[in-house]
């Protein structure tokens, strides 16, 4: 049996340490649609248990209990990544009276892999917030706007999301979401 080069060698530890590092995000992941929930504050200090044995707290407290959503409130948040910034899109109706004239806008927490002199980095977690906003008006709200992001375009950075909503100044009023039926 012969020996392999050392440059065949080389070169294939060269391409495998290429692959791993080239394709760290899947090709396409570029839009987020989600419907908005209330956000509630966390339970840290459980006092109560759920009918299915889980810790929880009583009574539950909304982040913002001046704009809740009512019985038949919907919300929706869509954010599509455009070359350096983020089209966001949101729609929310029948929020309670007590919300008209809120001023509200979409906001991501959100974590970073992107390209550094010598390989891939992770950044700072950081807040992205629209300054695109709406006044709630007759307990209904739309926001279109781009997040510019601060990242060039055509360096395949991760943007991870670690939270979306809507926010009413620094509370995060609605989250993105899901209700158990």
């Amino acid at each position: 049996m012969t020996k392999p080069s050392p440059l065949i060698g080389a070169l294939l530890v060269s391409v495998l340490a290429s692959l791993a590092v080239a394709h760290t995000h899947p090709r396409k992941a570029k839009v987020l649609t989600s419907s908005l929930v209330q956000n509630h504050t966390p339970c840290v200090a459980p006092n109560a248990t759920t009918t299915s044995g889980r810790p929880a707290c009583e009574p539950s407290v909304a982040v913002d209990e001046t704009c809740p959503l009512g019985h038949d409130g919907v919300g929706l948040l869509e954010a599509v990544v455009k070359e350096t910034g983020i089209k966001v899109k949101a729609a929310l109706k029948g929020l309670e009276p007590t919300c008209n004239g809120t001023v509200l806008a979409v906001a991501f927490r959100i974590r970073t892999t992107t390209h550094c002199p010598n390989e891939h980095c992770t950044t700072v977690d950081e807040d992205l917030v629209s300054t695109s906003t709406c006044t709630v008006t007759n307990g209904k709200c739309t926001i279109r706007g781009t997040i510019e992001t601060g990242l060039p375009a055509d360096e395949a950075s991760g943007l991870q999301i670690l939270s979306c909503g809507i926010r009413n100044g620094d509370r995060q009023t609605f989250s993105c979401g899901v209700l158990m039926p």
